[in-house]
């Protein structure tokens, strides 16, 4: 079990450096004209500080944007808007959120033969995952598209191929125009098999402008809960805490560094970064 985690996700941690805690008074211990000591202290919040160790940059890249809380992220609970306040671009068929029964509450419901926009403008590297299921099925599966991989379904990594579930992308496994694009056909139409042209459900959507790392897949999937708390705000876990903690991110300074690995001399980075409580 990793040491610290962001949402489920392990977030390395430099043992030899540590993890620091600096506490914050919500109020204030003074002294009274009399020279009594008095407090108005409310309630004390943490500021937890350590070093990621060395990362490759595909990997440091990845652990800024989740610090920092880069990206968009789409619960549905009452709307169609992201975390970071965008909305779709277009919509065909019925599309319709804040729908009873989602993964973690409400979601989005689309009706056979519609999709829903939204103008990401992604680059090359990107990642879009979400949780989905036909209508009347009983089990949400978790899906994780990423450039240059496989899909990853259910904490299995690249284990589907690249046209599997509701996102469009071209024929060299691109988003179109570096939009997303969810999409539910009837029949056997798309990455989805429907026979029986079931309205699609989708929650927890999320689309990051980096390669999520492989050693993400499995604990993302396994965590049970959203992603964000909400995002940008994580629920920071794992045994370095007393207890789970909201937090939000901070990216410190950083410094190239290189290792010899399976025999090749590699060049990547370390961090620090901050953990504040909510």
């Amino acid at each position: 079990m990793a040491a610290l985690a962001l949402s489920g996700i392990p977030l390395p941690v430099l043992t030899e450096r540590g993890l620091t805690y600096t506490p914050t008074l919500l109020g204030e211990h003074r002294r009274a004209f009399s020279g009594w000591l008095r407090t108005s202290e409310r309630r004390e919040v943490l500021t937890y500080a350590g070093n990621t160790g060395p990362l490759s940059q595909e990997d440091a890249r990845a652990y800024r944007g989740l610090l920092k809380g880069e990206g968009h992220v789409w619960s549905f609970e009452a709307g169609m808007r992201s975390n970071a306040f965008l909305l779709p671009s277009a919509t065909t068929g019925t599309v319709t959120a804040g729908v009873a029964g989602g993964r973690y509450g409400a979601c989005l419901r689309m009706a056979a033969n519609s999709s829903a926009t939204f103008l990401t403008g992604m680059g090359s590297k990107w990642t879009v995952a979400y949780w989905w299921k036909l209508e009347g099925q009983a089990s949400w599966t978790h899906f994780i598209h990423r450039a240059g991989h496989f899909v990853s379904s259910d904490g299995r990594v690249d284990s589907t191929t690249p046209n599997s579930g509701a996102l469009v992308v071209d024929g060299a496994g691109a988003l179109p125009a570096g939009d997303v694009t969810l999409r539910i056909l009837g029949g056997f139409g798309g990455g989805i098999g429907n026979p029986t042209n079931a309205a699609l459900l989708v929650d927890d959507l999320v689309i990051l402008p980096w390669v999520a790392p492989s050693a993400w897949v499995t604990p993302w999937y396994a965590t049970g809960q959203p992603f964000g708390a909400p995002y940008p705000y994580h629920v920071a876990s794992g045994p370095a805490l007393y207890e789970p903690r909201v937090v939000l991110g901070k990216v410190g300074q950083g410094r190239a560094v290189e290792w010899w690995q399976a025999g090749a001399r590699v060049l990547g980075q370390e961090f620090d970064f901050e953990l504040q409580e909510r």
